[in-house]
């Protein structure tokens, strides 16, 4: 019997090991094992340069936005007050100087000046209306609205509820209208005791508070708003602030605002609907609750009342 002769493999290194061609090389390697190497590391989001910069430029537009809308509403205001004509109203002529000084667009002046005569920026007369919606719990919303097309702005109202949670349903249950004049400080102005005699001599005056930065606030019912205004304003040289009709809250249906996720929600919910030039006030039945200052006043920042 012929004997066989084993044949032992040959060590890797050896030099008579049998070459590989390289075409062999290729398809013996899994694609999948291929990897890419870099020595760049990878960004981490929140930790360069361009998030800091979009996170100032976000607090800075909301501050700006805040202010051009104060201004906005104070021109309007003046304008209804004391008329178009800047030549016969001091007040108005400084209202608009200061809004120019705090770079308040050209065409925003003009549009609060149309809207404060019932008319928008191109000339259309403007319609009121009431918007109302829900937010989850028990979170209501009523909005004074100034439009030339009713239709397509309560579409446009709609869409943004409904897209932060909410649902459009009656609310104005939630409020009671009352009128609101609020009065700038004066150096040696009246007192308290002051404004209050005077505002009583008037129908229609509920109540007088002195603000913390020594100005006033009025209360009326609202057919009396403009005559008390006026004569407050008159009688003491008070310059005007604000003078409207509002929806205030009833105190036994507030609701307190607990969380930060719930002030995020209506943070962003009111930053969108303020966004539309033609809400004109908005309110809510809400108050501080748990959460801190600083959410609170983001969301307070929103709302007239």
């Amino acid at each position: 019997m012929a004997m066989r002769k084993a044949s032992l493999p040959l060590p890797a290194h050896s030099t008579l090991a049998p070459r590989s061609s390289p075409s062999s090389l290729t398809s013996s390697v899994c694609q999948r094992c291929l990897r890419y190497f870099g020595t760049t590391p990878a960004p981490l989001a929140g930790h360069n340069k361009w998030s800091k910069t979009k996170h100032i430029k976000a607090v800075t537009d909301k501050k700006k936005m805040s202010e051009r809308t104060a201004f906005t509403k104070l021109i309007a205001t003046c304008s209804r007050m004391y008329g178009e004509d800047v030549k016969f109203h001091p007040q108005l002529a400084n209202t608009i100087a200061a809004a120019t000084k705090a770079s308040v667009p050209k065409a925003l002046v003009e549009a609060a000046i149309a809207r404060g005569q019932g008319r928008s920026a191109t000339g259309a007369q403007l319609e009121t209306m009431t918007f109302e919606a829900l937010m989850p719990p028990n979170i209501a919303l009523i909005a004074d609205i100034e439009t030339d097309n009713k239709t397509r702005t309560l579409h446009d109202l709609k869409f943004v509820v409904k897209k932060g949670g909410g649902v459009v349903g009656s609310t104005a249950f939630y409020f009671s209208r009352r009128g609101r004049a609020i009065f700038k400080p004066k150096e040696g102005g009246p007192t308290l005791s002051d404004v209050l005699e005077e505002a009583i001599e008037h129908d229609g005056a509920e109540d007088v508070e002195e603000l913390p930065d020594g100005g006033f606030l009025a209360w009326t019912q609202p057919p009396s708003l403009m005559a008390i205004t006026e004569a407050l304003s008159s009688k003491f040289g008070l310059e005007v602030l604000e003078s409207d009709i509002i929806w205030a809250p009833n105190e036994d249906n507030r609701v307190s605002v607990d969380s930060q996720q719930s002030a995020e929600t209506l943070d962003a919910l009111f930053s969108s609907l303020r966004e539309y030039p033609e809400v004109k006030a908005m309110f809510a039945n809400i108050r501080q609750g748990t959460i801190a200052d600083d959410e609170w006043d983001k969301v307070e920042s929103h709302i007239d009342v």
